[in-house]
This record gives C-alpha cells, structure tokens and sequence, in this order.
C-alpha cells in the first residue's frame, strides 16, 4: 500500500520528513489526525525506527485511542508496540516504574479535585489559619499554576498584600507533605515528578531517551512550561522530535499552557523545519471565511491562511432574542427547522457556550420543547456520590495511605462512627505525623467509647478481610464481593426511591466497567484501573451514539466537529468576558475560542444573542460582541447592526438605572420580534403563557406593585417570562425581596 496516496502536497511533504525537529502547524480540519497517522506508519514502513522506539503524546484519551486504532490499521500488529497516550498516563507509567526513587510507593493514589480541596481545608483546620475571603478553590488553582510553571513549595515567594498569594505560601508546603504522606499524586504531580527525577538522576533520562528515539506531540499550543521541560529532556539526546498543532486554536492560559511553546517552536530546537497544512477539509467556504477574518485581528500568531475547497454553502446564521430565555426558544426553532428540511440526527447538532452556567436556561428551553439534549461537562459517572463511594473504597485497599479516600468510607455507610470518634483518630493521626490507617492501627493510645471502639475493630476487620481476598480472587470477582460485603445495595435501596434506583444502577454500571476492563486488558490490575478512571475526561466520555443535541463550553468543543452548530451568548461581557475586555492578550485568547467554535461547524453555523441577560440578578441590557462585527457583512444575514462597523460599549446597562423611555422602546422592539418568530415559525407552538395580575397586566421591571405582607414596591429584575417568573422587588418598607409574580399585584 502506498502510504502517500490521498495526501496532499503540504501533508506529503510533511510526512516523509524525518531529518530533525519538525513543526507542523495544522489549520482546523486539515487533516492533523491523519498526518500523524500516516506519518507513524511511515517511519516504520521505512524502516526508519521500530514501533515500540516511537512515543505519540495527546491531551485527551480518546485522540489517543483514535490514533492508535488508525495506525493499527495501517501497519496491522506491529502497531500495538507503539507508545501512546496522554501526557498524565505517559508520566503515569514513568512513575509507575521510577516513583520510588523519591521516597513514595508504586501503589500512589492519583487525587482528584475534591480530594486536593479536602487537603486544604484540613490544613486550615489543622493550622489554625484564618482563610479570610480567600476561598480553597482559589488557593488550589494558585497552587496549580505554580506547577504547571515547575514552580515547587519552596521556590515561590509570594508578592505581599496578595492574599491569595500569602495564603498559599503557607499552605503550599503543607499540601505537598500532606501528599507525600498519603502516597498520593495530584494531575500536576504526575508531570513534574518525572521531570524532578530526570534533573536527578542522568542515567534514568538516558533511558528513557533510548526507548523513546522518536517522539510525536499532538495538540503542542496547549502545553505548559513543565510539558514543554518534559519533552525537550525526553528527545534531547536523539533530537528526532514532531510536534503538531495551531496557535489560533491556544485557549487555555487559564491553565497553564504557554502559546510561546509553539510560536518559539524554531528558536528552540536548532535546524527544525516548519510545514503548514493550510486547507480545511471539514467546513463550508463561508464558514472558513468567517473563522479566518476573525482571528486575522489576533496580533500574536503565525503567518498562515487557512481555507477551503470545500462548496460555497449557506450564510451565518444570527438569531437576536429578547433575553436568554428567548434566545434559547429561537435556538429550539432553529434547530427543529433544521431536523426536518435537512433530514438530520438530533446528535447531528451542538450547541456551544462560554460558561457553564449558560447551560441552564439553554437546557430548560429544549426540554420544555422536547428537544433530546445532553450536557457535556455536567456531572459525569465518576463524580456521582454512590460512584464516588465504592471508588473510595476500590483507592483505599488500592494504597492504605489515602486519607482522603479513607474519611469518605469511614462511615459510609454508616457503622456507628460519628464525627466525634473521626475527630479524635484524625488529631491523634496529625499529632504523631501518621496517616490515618496507621492511627487506626493504635485504637489503645486513644481515648475512646468502648462502643466507638468496637465499631473502628469492625471496620479495621471489614478492611483487612478484604484486603488479603484481593489476593487470592480475580479483580472483577473481588470488586463485586466487596460491594456485597459492604452491604452497599441495601443501604442504597432502603430509600426506596426514583433516586435509589437511580443510584442502584449506577453501582450496576460501575461493576459493568470494571468487566470490561477486565476483559480489555491484559493483565488487569486495582492500580491499573484507578488510573484509567483518574485520567478520563470530560470528552472521552462523550457518546455521540445517543440520538441527543450536545451542549458543552466552547473548550470541551475543541477537537469535535458537528454539521450544525450554534454559538450562543454572543454578547460583550460574555464573549468575550468582561475580564479581557481590558487586557490585549486576554481578548486574543477570547477570539481564539470563538475561532474553534466556528470551525466546529461544517455546514451550517448560527450565532446567537441576546438584547438583555440577567447580570448579577438584575436584567440589563446587553451589547452584542465585538467579534460579530469581525465577520463580513456580506457572510452572515439577520444581524441587526449589519454595515455599522463602529465600536460596540463593553458596558452592561443596568436595567434599573436607565431610562424609562429607552426601556419601553426596547421592550416593544422585542414583543414585535417575538411575535415575528411565532407567525414564521415551521411548527404551530402553544402561545407563551404570561403571569398576570389581577389588573390582567404582565409584571415588568420597573412596574409598582404591591404585596399583602411587604407592601408597596418597584419590580427591580425578572427572570423568566414564562408561566410565573421569578421577580426582585424593591419594597419601601421590607427592602429588597424575592417573590413570584403571582403573588403580587400591579398598581395601575
């Protein structure tokens, strides 16, 4: 087979080059995936080096088992010998066979996000620290950044009158300890160790430079500073180093990553080559057109021009709503004409936002339509309390050190230990520098009931049973006979509820996925598949195979790609956010998103906005972004500030303080626009049902009105202008009160 058949010229040349460093920046849709399919199978076609010498690192499990899976198909069996994976279970599995070196097990726990902020709430608690209005989150996303800056506990100096900073320069040295001791990790951890162990020990480096002779990267605009250290120790000995990906698509600063990484890619690895891979293969002309008019206005970017080959294909579409409830109505219209002109799958669409909390309205609009829809990024399976349960448990005899997953099982379900007894071995535990397993092991030198003794005997049974089982059974047999042994199946169905059921079945399907890993794996492990459900995210467990529309963040967007797509929000303030509104890199980063939402879409795009959002309880009124005019007139229909290229105020007007004249015009504006959507609407729909009074009018912001208890008052905001919407009311007398409408009268 030729490998080269199919390729273009750009993807061809960058192919079969394999003489040093290479960069190859790849335009959305240009067939990055292929290419370092293709580009694999031909460095082992030729001959050039053995599968098991080459290394290709993702961001995300499900690129890398596509990946795998293709270069499988080209190069047949050889290909499993290939290293792929995801940066965290790359490092994983370096540590997994090196951690040792640095004084933890091989058995070390991956935390989560929870378990890091249990950490630092009980380092408060345990130091007496006065958090004053820092919050933990705060603290835990400071400590990250310093990680993923490779900036340890006892480097960072914090910069005074910085709480945050000052808190975390306490705290910090504290949490690392705190994971030492408990043998565990957190995400950030996996990638510094390894690269702490390769400063520390050349010959465990040169290693790993022998068995990793050439190393791809997929995605490379979004790593960090300690990734960027990793790789370039990796593949610093043989120098055969490939990485992939597009600077227009760098959205996440927030966490970490370093768009310097690929934009310095040439003065970094001396006599690299740079190939770029210009054409779109996925969307239409137009879309393409729009993306690339977009973020030409970014300043700092790679001279390249994506386009597309691709036919002509329809307009941008924008849709202008009332608010966000009505933005959402006319995003369900929208997408029920599509349904049927088009003959599409529900799952055919997404609709994409800028923050979660966006998700709510857009959810509870499509729901009232009856429009199948699934939120991506909500709660997922291993964040569920019951799933979280049984996983603590599955950590625990995983690593005996984990205290995290030790208070979460202690008493659940309950066995008679209260908070007071769990006190008591926790500042015994912290008092002798233990861990909390080792404290149990000393119930004499405590001084407790005789009957919360008995429970923590029966407990230590219960775990010490189990553990030496683990040894002698298979793991699936094992994982199900602790959940029986716990009893945990007639703890949940004791509620006899929807909610039990709910919660029985998710026990059910977690049993499931043990099975199927069990059955996927050759030597299946606790250990092992601890990592594997530490390490999913979001998108990998994205099912496109139910029938629903997809609602996710412009970030969970990136590497997906859908015939229809909505952009909703589209309003300055939200996107881009008010925060980069004043800062050039921040708003570059903000038009950078809003370019991977467009070339999510390959036949048709629509973007959506509303005239006024709920901002901070208050309904005010909301100016479309600044992005919609960077799109060419003649590309998008339905704008209503079409041709006026002015700048557009990055204020939010609030309602309450503006004037009642330019209110009353605004809301006839959009009853008209309202009823115009009605009238051309596809499909006949039931007339919104307004709240009235006993007046017979609809409560509006700024009406007066009054209520049996708190008297007279000014209607401040509204949410909702369905069947009872929720209203802020002013009262003379009582102050400002949440009430629905129905309970209130309008004085005429």
């Amino acid at each position: 087979m030729n490998l080269l058949e199919g390729l273009n010229h750009a993807q061809r040349e960058a192919v079969v080059y394999s003489e040093g460093p290479q960069l190859i920046f790849a335009g959305a849709g240009s067939g990055k995936t292929r290419v370092l399919t293709y580009k694999i199978a031909y460095l082992i076609q030729k001959d050039l080096f053995r599968a098991h010498q080459i290394l290709a690192v993702t961001f995300t499990n499900k690129a890398a088992k596509e990946l795998k899976n293709r270069v499988e198909d080209f190069v047949g069996p050889l290909g499993k010998f290939i290293n792929v994976g995801t940066f965290h279970s790359v490092c994983a599995r370096i540590l997994r066979e090196e951690i040792t070196i640095l004084g933890y097990t091989k058995n070390f726990t991956i935390y989560d996000t929870t378990d890091q902020l249990s950490i630092i709430k009980q380092i408060i608690k345990n130091e007496n620290i006065e958090p004053e209005k820092v919050t933990p989150n705060a603290i835990l996303n400071k400590i990250s950044k310093l990680k993923s800056d490779n900036i340890m506990p006892e480097a960072f100096v914090a910069r005074k009158f910085i709480p945050v900073e000052e808190l975390t320069e306490r705290i910090y040295p504290f949490y690392q300890q705190t994971l030492k001791r408990c043998n565990a990790l957190d995400f950030d951890d996996l990638l510094i160790l390894p690269v702490k162990i390769f400063k520390k020990n050349p010959e465990i480096l040169a290693k790993y430079q022998d068995r990793f002779k050439y190393i791809l990267v997929d995605e490379y605009q979004d790593t960090n500073k300690t990734q960027f250290l990793l790789i370039s120790m990796l593949s610093g000995k043989y120098n055969n180093i490939c990485v992939v990906g597009d600077d227009d698509q760098s959205i996440y600063s927030w966490r970490g990553a370093d768009i310097q990484n690929i934009l310095d890619f040439e003065q970094t690895f001396r006599n690299s080559k740079t190939f770029k891979l210009e054409q779109n293969y996925r969307s239409t002309k137009k879309i393409i057109s729009a993306a690339s008019a977009v973020v030409q206005n970014n300043t700092l970017r790679a001279d390249k021009n994506i386009f597309s080959e691709n036919e002509e294909g329809e307009n941008i579409e924008f849709i202008d709503g009332m608010n966000e409830y009505d933005e959402a109505t006319k995003i369900g219209f929208a997408i029920e004409r599509e349904i049927r002109s088009k003959k599409l799958n529900f799952k055919d669409i997404a609709i994409l936002y800028r923050t979660n909390a966006q998700s709510r309205v857009l959810e509870t609009i499509l729901n009232r339509q009856k429009i199948p829809n699934a939120i991506i990024g909500g709660v997922r399976f291993y964040e569920r309390k019951e799933v979280k349960d049984i996983v603590a448990y599955y950590k625990f005899f995983a690593n005996v050190k984990d205290d995290e997953s030790f208070r979460r099982i202690i008493n659940t379900p309950p066995r008679g230990i209260g908070k007071k007894t769990i006190d008591t071995l926790d500042d015994f535990s912290h008092q002798k520098d233990i861990n909390l397993f080792e404290g149990l092991m000393s119930l004499d030198k405590m001084d407790l009931t005789a009957r919360a003794k008995t429970s923590l005997e029966n407990f230590l049974k219960f775990i010490t049973d189990y553990q030496k089982l683990l040894e002698s059974v298979s793991l699936e047999e094992w994982a199900r006979m602790m959940i029986d042994g716990l009893g945990y199946f007639n703890y949940l169905k004791s509620g006899d509820t929807e909610e039990a059921i709910q919660r029985t079945a998710n026990i059910s399907e977690l049993l499931n996925a043990i099975s199927d890993y069990c059955s996927t794996t050759e030597n299946p492990t606790l250990q092992g598949y601890l990592e594997e459900v530490a390490l999913v995210s979001d998108i990998d467990a994205w099912q496109d195979q139910k029938n629903a529309i997809s609602l996710m963040t412009l970030h969970s967007a990136k590497g997906l790609e859908f015939p229809v797509v909505f952009i909703s929000g589209l309003n300055q303030g939200l996107l881009p956010l008010g925060n980069a509104l004043d800062d050039d890199k921040q708003l570059n980063e903000e038009r950078r998103l809003f370019y991977v939402g467009i070339t999510r879409a390959e036949k048709k795009l629509y973007l959506t906005a509303a005239r006024t959002r709920n901002f901070r309880g208050l309904d005010s009124l909301a100016s479309p972004s600044q992005f919609l005019q960077e799109i060419p007139a003649e590309l998008i229909c339905n704008l209503p500030f079409q041709g006026s290229r002015r700048n557009i105020s990055p204020e939010f007007e609030d309602a309450e303080e503006t004037s009642s004249a330019s209110i009353a015009i605004h809301r006839e504006y959009v009853r008209k626009d309202i009823g115009h959507q009605a009238v051309h609407s596809f499909q006949k729909k039931e007339p919104v049902q307004q709240t009235t009074t006993s007046t017979g009018k609809v409560p509006e912001i700024g009406m007066r009105v009054t209520h049996k208890i708190f008297g007279t008052g000014t209607i401040t905001a509204k949410v909702g202008f369905g069947h009872n919407p929720k209203l802020t009311i002013r009262f003379n007398s009582h102050g400002i009160k949440t009430i629905f409408g129905k309970f209130v009268n309008i004085i005429d």
